[in-house]
């Protein structure tokens, strides 16, 4: 959630679009709830406000908020997205968590979110885990439990996003099956489903889908509402969604409606 700013309701026009603009240069979207709030006004002067700015081309309005226009290709770099929206990827990992029984082989994407979840796998109560992974980090993360066993997927390695890709990567997975699938992606819509700004990220997620028995998303809210460059998967492909506490209802239910279980993770 974005800080109240300390003016509040006393901001002009100009400091609110700051405000909204300064916001969406550290997040990639922003909710109408959030601004209501932060600025004491009305969901409907809100909306107002991003449609007068969407006509200017300086943000895209969404359903519930809007997006910034990075573009499709934008994507934050591990280090920048680890310490954005902490809270809500702490909730999110320990919903997933929930998830795993002992004894059950599971593969974490790379990312922000499933690295939460390894450090909840690595000090939680559950064993005889067996993880698979093409992020760097994420092995490290486990290494320091030595009763999780791990299977670190090599290949191309992304300096950026500390994972691995390519067709070496892919090769080694041909043979394996894991009970559970957690992989996160860079936006996700109701209508069109879950997608990445790049290629070879998105080839490798396809490749953990269809290895899994079952297929769970991990996204943070400010994921939905817009679209990165490559599709992953479309909803229909994907067992669970697990997002956290500020999504909409209206997204679950779109969800829902096309089959997908929704978890929604609760504030902790």
């Amino acid at each position: 959630m974005p800080v109240r700013p300390a003016k509040g309701c006393n901001m002009n026009q100009d400091e609110r679009r700051k405000y909204i603009l300064d916001q969406l240069k550290i997040k990639s979207s922003i909710s109408v709830s959030e601004l209501s709030e932060a600025f004491s006004l009305s969901e409907v002067s809100v909306r107002k406000l991003l449609a007068n700015m969407e006509q200017e081309g300086v943000l895209k309005r969404t359903w519930g908020g809007a997006v910034s226009r990075y573009g499709s290709l934008r994507e934050f770099s591990h280090q920048e997205n680890e310490v954005r929206h902490r809270e809500e990827k702490k909730a999110i990992a320990a919903a997933a968590y929930d998830c795993i029984q002992d004894g059950e082989a599971v593969f974490l994407d790379s990312g922000t979110t499933t690295t939460q979840l390894a450090r909840v796998i690595r000090s939680g109560s559950k064993r005889k885990i067996l993880v698979g992974t093409n992020a760097i980090n994420i092995a490290m993360e486990l290494s320091e439990a030595e009763d999780i066993s791990v299977i670190v997927i090599g290949g191309n390695f992304r300096h950026r996003i500390l994972s691995c890709v390519g067709a070496y990567a892919e090769e080694m997975m041909k043979t394996l099956f894991f009970d559970k699938g957690f992989i996160s992606a860079n936006h996700f819509t109701v209508e069109r489903g879950f997608s990445t700004p790049t290629l070879g990220e998105a080839e490798l997620k396809r490749k953990i889908l269809t290895i899994s028995k079952e297929k769970i998303m991990l996204l943070d809210y400010t994921k939905f509402g817009d679209d990165s460059m490559v599709l992953i998967a479309s909803p229909e492909n994907v067992d669970i969604l697990i997002t956290d506490w500020h999504a909409p209802e209206e997204l679950t239910a779109g969800f829902g409606d096309k089959g997908v279980k929704t978890i929604i993770a609760p504030q902790v």
